[in-house]
């Protein structure tokens, strides 16, 4: 008499040490799996990039052509040995700086219209002035200052100026501020800084560059606005 065929269905229970056998592996497979860093950028995460940062929490995946061939500062950290930034899971992170200031510096290296390019505010070309200068991109530097010499004011080529050794710019912004009918404000004073805002009032009081437009008389009754004295 024949033995008893054995089923070959593949849908009977599985044995206890198939189980056991499953219940061992799942653990191990979690653990295997990597975690993502962050979030990735709605713009510039291009699937045939080749190097990824991570900025404040944001996954950039773009193409490290534009950073080598541009930029000292990158083709030395391009060149360590055990350098990250391949994937999404062991990103380059850029800790000190922002996602604003980085999408404006991308919109240069990856324009959407030649032909019409997108303009730009002073604060927009004053983020590509920061990062540009800081990472050696002397072309879109050129470019910044380019833009910035049309339309920044004297105040802001004066403190960009200094920061950044546009040397050019300081001469005809300072006499600019000194010959303005207009005193400095405070926030103007605020972002020169005490030393250039003391020099500047000094310039215009011994030059005479500002007409008074009160009387004299008055001085002594509006200083307590003036100073924030307390009555």
């Amino acid at each position: 008499m024949l033995p008893p065929v054995m089923s070959t269905d593949s849908s009977r229970a599985s044995s206890p040490l198939d189980l056991d056998l499953t219940m061992a592996e799942t653990p191990l497979k979690f653990a295997q799996e990597k975690e993502i860093k962050g979030t990735k950028h709605p713009h510039y995460f291009f699937e045939d990039g080749n190097i990824v940062f991570l900025v404040e929490g944001s996954l950039y995946k773009i193409h490290r052509y534009f950073f080598a061939r541009d930029s000292a500062h990158f083709r030395s950290i391009f060149g360590l040995k055990g350098i990250e930034g391949s994937d999404e899971y062991s990103p380059c992170i850029l800790s000190d700086v922002n996602c604003a200031d980085f999408d404006e510096f991308l919109a240069i290296l990856y324009p959407t219209d030649f032909l019409h390019p997108t303009e730009k505010n002073i604060d927009q070309w004053t983020s590509i002035l920061h990062l540009s200068a800081k990472w050696g991109f002397e072309s879109i530097k050129l470019l910044a200052i380019d833009r910035l010499t049309a339309y920044a004011a004297p105040i802001d080529k004066i403190v960009l100026g200094r920061r950044y050794g546009i040397d050019d710019w300081l001469p005809s912004s300072y006499e600019a501020v000194c010959m303005r009918v207009d005193p400095l404000t405070m926030e103007e004073g605020m972002k020169l800084g005490l030393e250039d805002a003391i020099r500047i009032s000094a310039a215009r009081q011994i030059y005479g560059c500002a007409e008074p437009r009160h009387k004299l008389a008055y001085l002594s009754q509006d200083l307590r606005e003036i100073f924030g004295l307390i009555s």
